[in-house]
């Protein structure tokens, strides 16, 4: 870096979430590591190696460590610190084994919050921190410290300064490169900061081994942030979204916000090596992702303005309405939605993972009946509502199947296979919009419809082989969509098939980073489809099935036939096309039905 420059160290995947009550997924963490990545963020602090007891919303830190994310991103060597909290050496020996680069290790200046958050005194906590870097630095880990309390301490009050000197000179005597100083409690302000800072240094403190670490309770961070800045500070840790907050810190709000950092130093014109513009992206999705308003005032800003200028679009764009979908029917498990052409069935058992129970079944089957039969509409949308999309067949009932013997297994199977194939068939266009995990029966349904959407987050798993069962009535619409080698593989490994590989192989149409945009999503593709002509959809179908089924065959030899004289009869859809692209306009087929239905009336 120049001198002038600063490195920003994001911790928002571990500082930043583990304070947040609701459980974050882990496929959110994952995505908010890579999504900060791409801004350009060189130090990203993913996880703490923690009691899942102590902090809950971080036991997933194996599964972050494992991930083929952080994998990928910790190839790219020197250029990307990945930092991991540790807070002792079985920490460490857990971090070693997922082959982590560097860890952290954490002090309190003071004595209440070291008891509060260490369970131990300032000294116990120091001999391990000593005994967690002297092993890290053996086996060739790089190690940095946080101090945190440095003004005051939620139970002790006022932090003398000295204490704080004493924390930042054992760890840079036990080996960390860098020491983070921590205003855990935001009380801070410039004239504090200043003094400390002062201070550390008369006392031989080396400042470009300081970083600075704001939380914003008072609305004081980011004025502390320049302010160590003037003193000599080049590294501070920041939160994007301003998430954050510390769970034994009584009051303590988030972290100062990475947005509002980078945009004071850009504005400064301090080198930081981040894209704001991304940032401020990331910052409103993750904010959306746990349903919290956006904390940082710059990112909000520019949110706002972007989205302001994208309102200005094309005509084109100002003139397409956005669908509104009215409830139809509920009957309990199934509901029914339409949105001018367009039904919508979404399963409705959040509880139980939208589990394909026969009462289920049955509502799917009378739901996608109705609006296959329905003149009016168009085309039809898969979804489900909660966590999962669907977790495929009831096994409490397949037990029961197997009980009974195979009169009942038959009944079973033949209630699954109706409803595939009554959505396979079907003449209108099927997508399915899925919103979370499927298992089994729920992959089936999904694969039977013509056109998937689905979030990024979504895993496939064929997990029947460990239960001494097979996907048996769901195979053809697996094996026709994937093709062999995965589904076989699949089948075989029961491993969870992410929606990056399905898309790869087009099983798969669209993946989208977030609901809203996956909601988006769906609406662009419905809003296209309005230009496809429901005949010539239902006969596009046809065409594919044949292939399928009776590729090379006279039947399917006779049945193109027969279509090409059915597309170009008289008063059919063909006709009415062909003429309006001689004269040059493009027809909206949902637009046409509707003006020729309300003709016969």
């Amino acid at each position: 870096m120049s001198p002038s420059a600063v490195r920003v160290v994001e911790v928002g995947p571990r500082d930043g979430l583990q304070n947040v009550k609701t459980s974050v997924p882990t496929e959110v963490k994952l995505e908010l590591i890579s999504r900060l990545r791409d801004t350009g963020l060189q130090s990203i602090e993913v996880t703490s190696v923690v009691s899942p007891k102590a902090i809950p919303q971080l036991a997933d830190c194996r599964q972050v460590l494992a991930s083929p994310t952080v994998k990928r991103l910790r190839r790219e060597g020197a250029n990307l610190r990945l930092p991991v909290l540790v807070p002792n050496k079985k920490g460490l020996q857990i971090a070693l084994d997922y082959k982590v680069t560097e860890v952290a290790v954490f002090v309190s200046a003071t004595e209440g919050f070291s008891r509060a958050n260490l369970n131990c005194s300032v000294e116990e906590g120091l001999k391990r921190a000593r005994e967690v870097a002297s092993d890290a630095t053996a086996a060739g880990i790089a190690v940095r410290g946080y101090v945190s309390c440095i003004f005051a301490d939620p139970f002790d009050g006022p932090t003398p300064p000295s204490a704080v000197l004493r924390s930042v000179q054992e760890l840079a005597q036990a080996g960390c490169y860098e020491v983070s100083l921590g205003d855990t409690l935001g009380v801070g302000t410039v004239i504090e900061v200043r003094n400390l800072i002062t201070f550390l240094a008369d006392h031989g403190v080396n400042l470009h081994r300081l970083a600075g670490h704001f939380h914003d309770t008072y609305g004081q961070a980011l004025a502390n942030v320049w302010q160590a800045y003037q003193c000599g500070i080049r590294v501070f840790d920041s939160s994007v979204g301003g998430l954050g907050g510390c769970p034994f810190a009584p009051g303590a709000k988030g972290n100062v916000a990475t947005e509002d950092v980078v945009y004071l130093f850009h504005k400064a014109g301090v080198q930081t090596g981040v894209d704001l513009d991304k940032l401020a992206g990331v910052g409103s999705w993750i904010s959306q992702q746990l349903s919290k308003p956006n904390d940082s005032r710059a990112g909000a800003a520019i949110v706002s303005k972007r989205k302001a200028a994208s309102g200005k679009g094309s005509a084109v764009q100002k003139k397409a309405s956005k669908l509104v979908w009215s409830l139809e029917r509920d009957t309990g498990h199934v509901r029914v939605y339409r949105a001018g052409a367009n039904g919508k069935i979404v399963l409705n058992n959040p509880k139980q993972g939208n589990v394909l129970n026969s009462h289920t079944l049955s509502q799917l089957k009378d739901a996608f009946t109705a609006l296959e039969q329905d003149s009016t509409i168009a085309r039809i949308v898969l979804s489900g509502t909660g966590k999962f999309f669907c977790t495929g067949m009831d096994l409490s009932q397949a037990a029961k199947a197997a009980e009974q013997g195979s009169h009942a297994a038959s009944a079973l199977s033949r209630s699954l296979t109706e409803l595939f194939e009554l959505v396979d068939n079907c003449a209108k266009p099927t997508i399915a919009v899925i919103n979370g995990p499927v298992f089994g029966g729920g992959i089936g349904l999904a694969f039977a419809c013509d056109i998937r959407l689905c979030l990024s987050s979504a895993t496939f798993t064929l997990s029947e082989a460990k239960l001494g069962l097979c996907p048996a009535v769901i195979s053809r619409y697996v094996i026709r969509e994937w093709g062999y080698p995965l589904a076989r593989e699949a089948m075989l490994t029961t491993r969870a098939v992410t929606a990056a590989e399905l898309k790869s192989i087009l099983a798969v149409q669209q993946v989208a980073q977030s609901q809203e945009a996956l909601e988006n999503g769906l609406e662009s593709l419905l809003q296209s489809l309005r230009f496809s002509s429901p005949a010539g959809s239902a006969m596009s179908k046809q065409l594919v099935r044949l292939a399928w089924a009776h590729a090379g065959s006279d039947e399917q030899e006779r049945n193109i036939s027969q279509l090409f004289q059915n597309m170009l009869k008289a008063g059919g859809d063909g006709q009415h096309g062909i003429a309006e692209f001689q004269k040059r306009r493009r027809v909206d087929w949902d637009l046409y039905k509707q003006k020729k239905t309300q003709a016969k009336l």
